[in-house]
């Protein structure tokens, strides 16, 4: 009986060790549902290591060795990972102007490979924000200005990265609609705007795709800061859509505690400014701030790494993963699809190579591949041919090809080379004094002799033990000029730069901005020498300083007429560059840069067989040339592979299917933003309403340059029986749309089907028509097709401001379909109930 007693309690303490140890791990239990693991977890913190998961520590968030709690490492995008040499994909206005959302998912898909190549875990990407100003900094970024296009673009991207394992972010939350003046100004906005324009990406981003992290913007909304709106974080993104990730800030878009710690933005990026330990203790001392408040961003924090499995693997890194061969054909697939043939008089396109003897490559952007624009999504690319390469390489062998530049770009001066610098102690290049702190404050943490001033740290710094951002540096030394002659010295910085020359300040740019160029021009004698002293700073993401010059020569427009007039044919490579379009500064004019337009018009009146390529990633005025031109191709910025593409589609190999994502105007004042953009000083009032892109031109009946969803092909496609089903039954209706489209060419292509819906008789203020369904279909030539597409109840709705709802008008409904928003083929009319 004793002996039957001890083994007794023997099993029992053994079975009860057995419970504590399983209840002691339940976290790290891989089989334990997230949530459960998130509580139990979060039942094990302290008060203080819950404060310090809430601020990151630059591009992470920070780990708890003490309870395993890994990191949650980060990288910029969208176009790529912006974390050492990575592959470069196309903007997302290329993207956009895919229009094929599974061609994007696959993009997505290759950028999360690459994510985790850098061992990195979450991709801050993709950027949803609708193009409402044309010359807005970060446009480019963006899939453009319809919210039904720019929602299934995103829904494809962020299912393609998040297959891989890895967290997108989708940004910037919300109406981060102008760089101009971002940090603070004020956006008022109406609801039923925000709803029908502005939202409906982040919507279908968080419900659709179940995207795993949201940014806020910057920018206030209706008087409040984005990271600290209510109604936007917690009425809409959370309690109304169901969002269950995390919501992290912008960098440096936190300006306050109480109401942020109160609120429903959860990580604070890149450091905890406003949520630490200090702050947010005395705040809960003083009963403003709730230890429920802290709870709740931390099981959010918490429930993305579960979510991740990120416990059980807290590195994905595997390098083979950058720069694949796969990677590469999506990137130059997706270059190629998205290039949009805007016109084609005489069918002077495909250029036909075999018969060229001589050939004009012109232009500032035809010996530089422009993979993207400026700011936190500029990848470091791993190899990028330009396009003049990339033709002689096919076809010099045949045809004389001779390239001029015309006109150069702000940023693409070659760099002062070390022979035309000197230091006090005479040798080659200039003293470089570099601080780790942004004010140049104590003694340097080092000093060198810099050969000369043309710096790209990107993400990874200057030196592996000088800190990666908020640091300073000071050029000193002696500059002097070849041969006597007006020069022009330029510096491109980002950020803060200041330039003097013999004591005398001639150039400042003493602010946090993207990569811009800055020129100072000055009458320089042969052999003597000036002082120069750069002083320079770097406050957040890349580092770039390059102090570059033009040296005296004849016009260069005029070089590039010379190799125009000598040729069979020119391509004209123009546009803008990453430090024209850029994060941190919208384009002050639409107008092409440095004198491009005369370049285009000089060549034109020498050579009639001229094409103009544009490498842009927004719209650009056209009206001084585009009449006389007889093709015009829009490029954007294609990543590193785009000139592969490009040369595709000029001669033929390649079949151009891009349609515009965005309306280009005929002037700045035909767009909606015109009369409310920097009207006010830190207040930007969204007037136009519901009436952005398209939807404006077609109510102020204004006749685009080019209009929405236009594009042309080398073949012609034919539109035929439109017939439409609908089913309703109670609450639900579904229209199905079918039609016919055939090949009419001799060639194979791809066309997109767009449907736009109209209420025929509104009963309040609605647009002409609006996108609501399209379908990228490719015909052999002579094929016919049949297409079909559904429509449901939201396609037909508008936002009641009054019933805070969604609301579907019983009534008749036109159903446009075609080729652009202005090319209506087919139109049927419906009704629903």
């Amino acid at each position: 009986m004793k002996k039957y007693s001890f083994l007794s309690m023997t099993l029992f303490v053994s079975l009860l060790s057995v419970h504590g140890m399983s209840q002691q791990e339940k976290y790290r239990n891989k089989d334990v549902p997230v949530d459960e693991r998130v509580n139990d977890l979060l039942g094990r913190m302290t008060l203080d290591e819950k404060i310090d998961l809430l601020g990151g520590t630059g591009f992470a968030s920070k780990k708890n060795d003490r309870l395993g709690i890994p990191e949650l490492r980060m990288s910029d995008g969208p176009l790529g990972v912006r974390w050492g040499k990575s592959t470069a994909f196309p903007s997302g206005i290329c993207l956009g102007a895919t229009w094929n959302p599974a061609l994007v998912e696959k993009i997505g898909a290759a950028i999360g490979r690459e994510v985790k190549g850098h061992d990195r875990h979450v991709l801050l990407g993709p950027c949803v924000n609708i193009a409402r100003i044309p010359q807005g900094g970060r446009n480019f970024e963006s899939f453009g200005e319809d919210p039904f296009l720019t929602s299934r673009m995103a829904v494809g991207y962020i299912h393609g990265v998040q297959s891989e394992g890895v967290a997108a972010t989708v940004k910037h939350y919300a109406c981060n609609n102008q760089e101009y003046q971002r940090m603070f100004v004020d956006t008022k906005v109406d609801e039923r705007t925000l709803r029908e324009i502005y939202l409906p990406a982040f919507k279908s981003a968080v419900q659709e795709a179940h995207v795993l992290c949201v940014m806020n913007a910057y920018n206030k909304i209706n008087g409040s800061f984005a990271a600290e709106n209510t109604f936007l974080l917690k009425e809409v993104l959370k309690d109304e859509w169901g969002f269950t990730g995390l919501v992290m800030s912008d960098w440096g878009a936190v300006h306050s505690t109480i109401p942020t710690a109160r609120g429903s933005m959860d990580l604070e990026m890149p450091f905890g400014e406003y949520l630490n330990r200090a702050s947010l203790t005395k705040a809960m001392e003083q009963g403003v701030v709730k230890e429920s408040d802290i709870n709740e961003k931390v099981k959010r924090i918490l429930r993305v790494l579960f979510s991740m499995k990120l416990f059980e693997k807290p590195s994905l890194g595997d390098s083979s993963l950058l720069g694949s061969k796969e990677n590469r054909m999506i990137a130059y697939e997706a270059a190629r699809e998205g290039i949009v043939l805007l016109k084609n008089e005489d069918h002077i396109l495909p250029l036909d190579f075999s018969k060229l003897k001589s050939l004009a490559v012109i232009g500032p952007n035809a010996a530089t591949c422009r993979t993207g624009g400026g700011g936190s999504s500029m990848v470091d690319p791993i190899e990028a041919s330009s396009t003049l390469e990339v033709l002689k390489k096919e076809y010099s062998r045949t045809i004389n090809i001779q390239y001029a530049a015309g006109v150069y770009l702000g940023g693409d001066t070659p760099p002062i080379r070390s022979q035309f610098l000197r230091t006090e102690n005479g040798e080659q290049g200039l003293l470089g004094e570099y601080y780790s702190n942004r004010t140049f404050d104590g003694k340097p943490s080092f000093s060198r002799i810099d050969s000369m001033v043309n710096f790209d740290f990107g993400e990874n710094g200057s030196k592996s033990d000088f800190p990666k951002y908020n640091f300073s540096v000071r050029w000193t030394g002696k500059i002097h000029a070849p041969k006597t002659g007006e020069y022009t010295l330029e510096v491109l910085s980002d950020d803060g730069i200041r330039v003097w020359l013999d004591g005398k300040l001639v150039i400042e740019n003493w602010n946090d901005h993207g990569p811009e160029a800055n020129s100072f021009r000055l009458l320089m004698e042969d052999q003597k020498e000036y002082q120069i002293r750069i002083d320079y700073y770097q406050h957040g993401g890349g580092a770039v300083a390059k102090l570059g010059w033009y040296s005296p020569q004849k016009d260069p427009i005029s070089e590039a007429v010379q190799a125009a007039k000598q040729s069979d044919a020119a391509l004209l490579f123009v546009g803008t560059a990453p430090n024209i379009e850029t994060e941190g500064s919208d384009r002050e004019t639409l107008i092409l840069p440095r004198d491009q337009d005369r370049l285009i018009q000089e060549v034109l009146k020498v050579n009639r067989n001229t094409i103009v390529i544009l490498n842009t990633g927004s719209p650009v005025l056209m009206d001084p040339w585009v009449g006389q031109v007889k093709g015009v191709v829009q490029a954007w910025f294609g990543g590193q592979e785009m000139s592969k593409g490009m040369v595709e589609v000029l001669s033929g190999v390649y079949n151009p299917s891009g349609k515009l994502p965005i309306t280009f105007p005929h002037s700045w004042e035909d767009c909606s933003a015109y009369s409310s953009y920097k009207k006010k000083d830190s207040v930007t009032e969204y007037t136009d309403g519901i009436y952005v892109g398209y939807r404006h031109f077609e109510k102020k009946k204004i006749s685009p340059l080019f209009p929405f969803g236009f594009g042309l092909s080398y073949t012609s496609f034919q539109y035929s029986d439109l017939n439409t089903t609908v089913e309703q039954q109670g609450n639900q209706l579904q229209v199905e749309v079918s039609l016919s489209i055939t090949n009419e060419g001799k060639r194979e292509g791809a066309e997109v089907v767009q449907v736009y819906v109209r209420d025929v008789a509104p009963d309040v203020d609605r647009p002409v028509k609006e996108l609501k369904a399209f379908k990228k279909v490719m015909l052999q030539a002579g094929e016919k097709q049949v297409v079909r597409m559904l429509l449901k109840k939201d396609a037909f709705s508008y936002y009641d401001d009054g019933k805070k709802a969604w609301t579907l008008r019983p009534g008749t409904y036109a159903l446009h379909v075609g080729g652009s928003s202005k090319d209506i083929r087919l139109t049927k009319m419906v009704e629903v109930q």
